[in-house]
């Protein structure tokens, strides 16, 4: 159980105690009104409505429709014990109700639906004044009911405010945990490619030593490619993977020279994202036919990866991209 529900079921085992407090004290004022049955049918129903609102439903907020139902009994218990009410009789907790009503409010309120318990505070106040007039209002207990829908009020938002930033802080743990594995993955698929790259390099090595450093046209070439493809994995680092990788061997082989130049752009890019960037990259380098192709991937930019190509015919850029 997480800090945030063990507030919550604290909260709500307080406000429900607070709701059989002031029943007791409608069952204790019973002989106060003319109509004892009634009176019990509306306190048993007002502990009902309560324990609705306080228990059921998982989550913070009620369902509207249970929401409305709060606000149509708040408007109707006043009415009922307005005319039950023997008025003569001193009974300092007959209109235990007020309050009562406004603890409902309150439960509403903390259960996500703050206008209707607003909306529910004016009805009760409205109708205690039209009962009894303007100077009934404190001894009814109306201020009471104002400090039970504040205390709903408040208290729901702040677990809600503290509920979305638990949420925040997991999903960015979770990003975090994402591209941690993602820079585990692309890390170890370079040191793959490095020692693949040893790999080939090994007979072209093999045959510079059996022929003392001589080396025809195409060894000269394979030298070549090899050594940018080492230069690559060191310089590139999160800007190669095997599409890119394929993509700088082929363009090198039409005569473009290629640049990979990871500067920190990508660290912070979950695998998705980076596949697509890199998805991009290798259009990029397919589409050039000669010259120069520069990829950078610069830190603290707006923009993840820049792509420019250059050729000796234009003295403007022939491939120009930000991702």
């Amino acid at each position: 159980m997480d800090s945030l529900t063990a507030s919550r079921i604290t909260i709500s085992i307080v406000i429900f105690l607070y709701s059989c407090y002031h029943a007791w004290l409608g069952v204790a004022s019973l002989y106060a009104y003319s109509s004892a049955s009634l009176a019990v049918t509306m306190i048993g129903l007002y502990l009902i409505i309560s324990l609705a609102s306080i228990v059921f439903y998982k989550g913070f907020r009620i369902p509207i429709w249970l929401a409305i139902l709060n606000l149509v009994f708040t408007a109707v218990t006043p009415l009922v014990f307005s005319q039950i009410i023997i008025v003569n009789e001193p009974a300092s907790y007959a209109t235990w109700y007020v309050v009562g009503l406004g603890t409902l409010m309150g439960i509403t309120s903390f259960r996500g639906h703050v206008v209707i318990g607003w909306l529910g505070f004016a009805l009760i106040a409205g109708q205690v004044v039209a009962w009894g007039g303007i100077g009934v209002l404190l001894n009814a207990g109306i201020l009471g009911a104002l400090l039970m829908v504040f205390a709903g009020h408040a208290a729901g938002y702040a677990i809600r405010t503290a509920d979305a930033q638990a949420s925040e802080a997991m999903e960015s743990q979770r990003n975090s945990s994402v591209v941690a594995i993602g820079r585990t993955a692309a890390r170890n698929a370079r040191q793959e490619r490095i020692q693949q790259t040893l790999q080939k390099a090994e007979p072209l090595l093999t045959a510079i030593v059996e022929n003392d450093g001589q080396l025809s046209a195409e060894h000269k070439t394979q030298a070549q490619i090899l050594e940018a493809g080492l230069r690559d994995l060191i310089r590139g680092r999160g800007l190669i993977d095997d599409r890119v990788s394929e993509a700088a061997n082929r363009a090198r082989q039409r005569g473009v020279k290629v640049e990979l130049l990871d500067e920190g752009g990508l660290e912070d890019v979950e695998q998705t994202e980076r596949l697509e960037i890199l998805r991009r990259v290798t259009e990029a380098i397919d589409s050039v036919s000669h010259g120069k192709i520069t990829i950078r991937s610069p830190k603290g930019e707006s923009w993840k990866v820049t792509i420019a190509a250059m050729s000796p015919e234009r003295s403007e850029p022939s491939v120009w991209e930000r991702i």
